[in-house]
C-alpha cells in the first residue's frame, strides 16, 4: 500500500514538471516576436516573401496555446506547432529554417530562456523535399525582438 501511494506521487511529480515545462515555451496571450526575415519562405506549404513580421498566439482563447498566427505586409497564416524539448536553455530568441535546394522552410521558433522549443509540422511536400534532397542546412534568423 505504501508502494503505491509513492508510485502515485512521483507520476504527479512528473505530470506537473512536464505541465510547467510545456507551458514554459508557450508566447504568452497578447506577447509577439517580430523578426525581419531577410528570405522569401515556405510554411505550411505557401510561400511568403521577405520582409517584417510578427508571429504570436492566435487570439482566441479556445484555441490551443500551440495554434500560432503570422503576419506580414498583406499576408497572414495560422499555423500550428509542437514541443520539442532541448538539452540546453536557449540564449536567443531565434528563428529556425530548413533550406532544401534554395528553399527556405521555417521549421522552429525558439524563446530565449527556454529549454522547449516550437517545432512547426512538415507538410507531405516538404517531408518529400527533405528526403530527396542531398542536403539540408538550418538557417537561423536571430534578428527577432519584441519578446
Amino acid at each position: 500500500m505504501f508502494n503505491l501511494k509513492i508510485k502515485f506521487m512521483l507520476a504527479a511529480a512528473v505530470l506537473f514538471i512536464g505541465g510547467v515545462s510545456a507551458a514554459n515555451a508557450q508566447l504568452a496571450s497578447g506577447a509577439a516576436i517580430k523578426a525581419d526575415i531577410p528570405n522569401s519562405f515556405v510554411l505550411r506549404g505557401e510561400t511568403f516573401p521577405a520582409g517584417k513580421y510578427t508571429i504570436a498566439r492566435t487570439p482566441s482563447t479556445i484555441d490551443s496555446p500551440s495554434l500560432m498566427i503570422l503576419r506580414g505586409d498583406k499576408t497572414a497564416a495560422i499555423f500550428d506547432t509542437m514541443q520539442e524539448e532541448s538539452r540546453t536553455v536557449a540564449k536567443d530568441t531565434v528563428l529556425i529554417f530548413d533550406s532544401v535546394n534554395g528553399v527556405d522552410y521555417l521549421s522552429k521558433i525558439v524563446l530565449s530562456g527556454d529549454r522547449v522549443t516550437m517545432e512547426i509540422p512538415k507538410s507531405r511536400a516538404e517531408q518529400t523535399a527533405f528526403a530527396k534532397a542531398s542536403k539540408v542546412q538550418h538557417v537561423i534568423v536571430s534578428e527577432v525582438n519584441g519578446f
